[in-house]
C-alpha cells in the first residue's frame, strides 16, 4: 500500500471520532465518512507506522442507517461528522465508544447504559464562536475545515441557534460596507478575530466580537444594523486579544452597548452570564446530564460536598439545594466573582466559593478538618491533573461524581482513582453535542472499604 492508492475495502467499525475503521495489508485505515458494514472506494492521503489515513470516494454497498446530510457545507466544515449517519446509529456509536475507551485505556469493566439523546438534534447550541478570515478579497465567517485550520466560510450552521448565523452574517456585512479587515494570523494584521455569539433560553443575544486592538471602528452603524436585524438582541462587546496563537478571547472584556450580562437559566436556577463564563453549550441536555448526576450520586441532607472546576457555580447550584454545604473550588477570577454572585441571585446561602487549584486548596481544607462526602470535578476537556486526583483520594470522600466531554481521559484518570482506593459503580452517557463525534459522561466511583 502507497500513497494515492485507491483501494476497494470494507468498513468493520468506527474509530474514535466516528470514522469507518477498515483494514488491509496489516493497516488499520481510517476513512471519514465509510460506515461499518459498506464496502467503499478510498484514496490513501497518509501512511504511517500501525495505520493509514483514507478519502472516502465512493459508496459501493451502502449501510441502512446512511443518510444524506442536510448541512450544504458537509463534509468540508469539520464539525457535524455524524450527518451521514442515522441518529440512532450515532447513540450506538457513543455508547461503544464510551464502553471502549473505559475497558482499553482505565481497564474498567462496567456495563454503559444507552446514550441519552435528544428528540430533536439540531439548532441546539446557545453559543458559537466563528472565525473570521478573507477570502477571494472580502471578509468570511465560517468554522474549521476538519484536521486544517483552513475557514469553510458558512452562513447557516444546523447545530446553533439561528441567531448565531444572523449575528455574524450582520457583522460580515458591515466589515465589507465599511472596509474593515478581517485578522490574518501568518502576518498577524487585521482587526476582527473572531464572532462569538451567546443566546438565552428566551431567544436573547449577545454579540462578542474579538479584536486584534483596542477598538472598532463605525461601532454606531454596526449596532444600528444589529438593533434593525438582530431579534432579541441585548448587547455588543468587545474583547481584545493581541496576543499571536489562536486562543479566542482575550482575559478581559467591554460593554459597547446593552448589558454588560445574558441572563439564562439551568433546571429552575437563574444564571447571569459574560463573555467569558462558562455554560453548557446544549441546555436542554445539561439539565439532564445534571439531573442524572444528582440521581446517581444519593445526596444527602446532611453531606458536605466539594464541588471542582465549579466555573459560573451551575451545578454547584443544583446540588446546594440537596447537601448541608457546598464549597466550589475554580482557578478563574471571573468565574469565582460569576459563581458568588449566582449564587446570590438563587437564595442558596450554604455554597461557598474558594479561587485557587484544586491541588492546592484540597489538602488546605483537609488540614482545616473538612471531610467531603462527596466530590464533583467536570474538569476541560484535557482532564484532571494526576495532583488533582491524589488531593481528592487524600481527603477520602465517600463518592466521587465525575463529569467529562472526554470519555478518553475520563478513562484515564479513572484508571488513577481506581489505584487510589475507588472502584466505578455507575455510568451514563448523554448527548450534549448532537451529529458530532463527541459525548459527555458521568462515573460515580465509590471508596472501597477495606
Amino acid at each position: 500500500m502507497q500513497k494515492n492508492d485507491v483501494l476497494i475495502l470494507q468498513s468493520q467499525a468506527f474509530g474514535s471520532q466516528a470514522e469507518g475503521l477498515c483494514r488491509f495489508d496489516g493497516h488499520v485505515i481510517f476513512v471519514p465518512g465509510a460506515l461499518p458494514g459498506e464496502t467503499v472506494e478510498v484514496l490513501i492521503v497518509k501512511i504511517q507506522k500501525n495505520h493509514a489515513f483514507g478519502k472516502l470516494l465512493r459508496v459501493i454497498e451502502s449501510s441502512p442507517e446512511r443518510i444524506t446530510p442536510p448541512c450544504l457545507y458537509y463534509p468540508q466544515c469539520g464539525g457535524c461528522s455524524c450527518q451521514h449517519m442515522s441518529y440512532d446509529m450515532e447513540l450506538e456509536f457513543k455508547q461503544a465508544h464510551v464502553s471502549n475507551v473505559l475497558q482499553r485505556i482505565g481497564g474498567i469493566q462496567i456495563e454503559v447504559p444507552p446514550v441519552i439523546g435528544m428528540r430533536e438534534p439540531w439548532q441546539y447550541r446557545n453559543k458559537t464562536s466563528q472565525p473570521v478570515v478573507i477570502q477571494k478579497g472580502a471578509p468570511v465567517s465560517g468554522f474549521y475545515m476538519r484536521r486544517s485550520h483552513q475557514v469553510i466560510a458558512t452562513e447557516r450552521c444546523l447545530i446553533a441557534k439561528k441567531q448565531s448565523d444572523e449575528a455574524a452574517n450582520i457583522v460580515i456585512s458591515w466589515m465589507k460596507d465599511k472596509g474593515i479587515a478581517p485578522y490574518d494570523e501568518q502576518i498577524h494584521q487585521g482587526l476582527i478575530r473572531n464572532i462569538m455569539t451567546r443566546i438565552n433560553h428566551i431567544g436573547e443575544s449577545m454579540v462578542t466580537l474579538v479584536i486584534n486592538g483596542r477598538d472598532i471602528p463605525e461601532e454606531d452603524s454596526l449596532i444600528s444594523n444589529l438593533i434593525q436585524n438582530l431579534p432579541g438582541f441585548v448587547s455588543l462587546c468587545i474583547s481584545s486579544n493581541t496576543a499571536k496563537g489562536n486562543t479566542i478571547l482575550g482575559k478581559s472584556y467591554r460593554v459597547l452597548w446593552g448589558s454588560d450580562r445574558l441572563q439564562d437559566t439551568l433546571c429552575g436556577f437563574k444564571f447571569s452570564l459574560s463573555p467569558l463564563s462558562f455554560f453548557q453549550i446544549n441546555r436542554l441536555q445539561a439539565e439532564i446530564l445534571y439531573q442524572k448526576a444528582l440521581e446517581l450520586s444519593e445526596v444527602k441532607d446532611t453531606d458536605l460536598i466539594i464541588d471542582l472546576y465549579c466555573g459560573a457555580g451551575t451545578i454547584t447550584s443544583l446540588f446546594a439545594r440537596h447537601c448541608r454545604e457546598i464549597i466550589g473550588i475554580e482557578i478563574v477570577p471571573q468565574a469565582v466573582i460569576d459563581a458568588q454572585s449566582n449564587a446570590k441571585g438563587n437564595d442558596i446561602d450554604n455554597a461557598s466559593f474558594m479561587l485557587g487549584s484544586a491541588e492546592k486548596l484540597m489538602p488546605e481544607l483537609a488540614r482545616k478538618g473538612y471531610q467531603p462526602d462527596i466530590v464533583l470535578l467536570d474538569p476541560p476537556r484535557k482532564g484532571a491533573a494526576p495532583e488533582v486526583l491524589s488531593a481528592i483520594a487524600a481527603v477520602q470522600p465517600a463518592k466521587i461524581v465525575y463529569i467529562s466531554c472526554d470519555p478518553a481521559t475520563q478513562a484515564r484518570d479513572a484508571k488513577i482513582l481506581v489505584n487510589l482506593g475507588y472502584h466505578v459503580t455507575a455510568c451514563q452517557p448523554v448527548d450534549m453535542f448532537c451529529r458530532t463525534p463527541d459525548v459527555e459522561n458521568i462515573l460515580l466511583f465509590e471508596r472501597a472499604v477495606i
